[in-house]
């Protein structure tokens, strides 16, 4: 688990501030964590499908202007390098939020926004709204993505267990 905490945050750091010249740390980060995993396939499953929908998400804020990257009409590949690396902390430095839906969205509404303004105080990323307005809007959409994100890895790993016995069944 700490090794997860860790490698996260050097990744959130370095992507923030190096944007496309750490992916590749943060790649290799990702592909140790995979290899260490229990259940790996699982777990590139869990990341994968978080992964796409934080693009999508992103992806859609970039269109209503809620976020802006200078002269991008996409979003940049670090952020969506970063959706992977948080994606490999939900079964793991996150996993004590995995039994409280209420939990999970209250931490979703406060901490992900925060951190999306700290990228916008490390001039990674800038706002089309005030703060408070943009603050609410992310709020909003990270609580109900926090609950969806653990509830795909319910399922996930419980298919992975489920065929893990089917095989030893057999």
């Amino acid at each position: 688990m700490l090794f997860n905490l860790i490698g996260f945050n050097i990744s959130w750091f370095g992507l923030v501030f190096l944007g496309k010249t750490f992916i590749p740390f943060a790649l290799f980060w990702l592909g140790l964590h995979l290899y260490f995993c229990k259940k790996p396939l699982a777990e590139f499953k869990l990341i994968l499908s978080i992964t796409l929908i934080g693009t999508l998400v992103d992806s859609t804020l970039l269109f209503l202007d809620v976020l802006q990257f200078h002269d991008r009409m996409i979003i940049p590949f670090w952020l969506i390098t970063l959706w992977a690396t948080f994606a490999a902390t939900i079964a793991h430095s996150l996993k004590f939020l995995a039994n409280s839906k209420i939990l999970q969205f209250t931490i979703g509404f406060i901490f992900p926004p925060l951190s999306y303004i700290g990228g916008a105080s490390l001039s990674a990323v800038e706002f089309g709204y005030n703060l408070l307005v943009t603050y609410f809007i992310l709020a909003s959409i990270w609580g109900g993505l926090i609950v969806l994100f653990f509830s795909l890895k319910e399922r996930f790993y419980f298919q992975e267990i489920q065929e893990t016995q089917e095989a030893a069944n057999d």
